[in-house]
């Protein structure tokens, strides 16, 4: 049971758990595309967090990487793009 939703904004670069991830879909327009998100789980302080994010890098990423979960990571901000560090 994930105990707290947290911005994204408010973890960018705090080294975090990241323990799972979950797509899913937005009722949000996404154009051509079906609009979708990800649902990032993760402990932060010993407690257990998630956060959602539209971000296809951070998406991409999280896929690429899905058999080490749970794996030691950091969010980053570069200009308008989220990504693992």
């Amino acid at each position: 049971m994930w105990v707290e939703k947290v911005k994204i904004g408010d973890i960018l670069g705090k080294e975090i758990c990241i323990t799972g991830y979950e797509i899913r879909s937005s009722r949000y327009g996404g154009g051509d595309e079906p609009a979708e998100y990800v649902q990032i789980n993760f402990e932060l302080s010993g407690e257990r967090h998630f956060t959602n994010t539209s971000s296809m890098l951070l998406r991409k990423q999280l896929e690429s990487i899905k058999d080490n979960l749970p794996i030691l990571a950091t969010i980053v901000q570069k200009d308008r793009w989220f990504s693992l560090s």
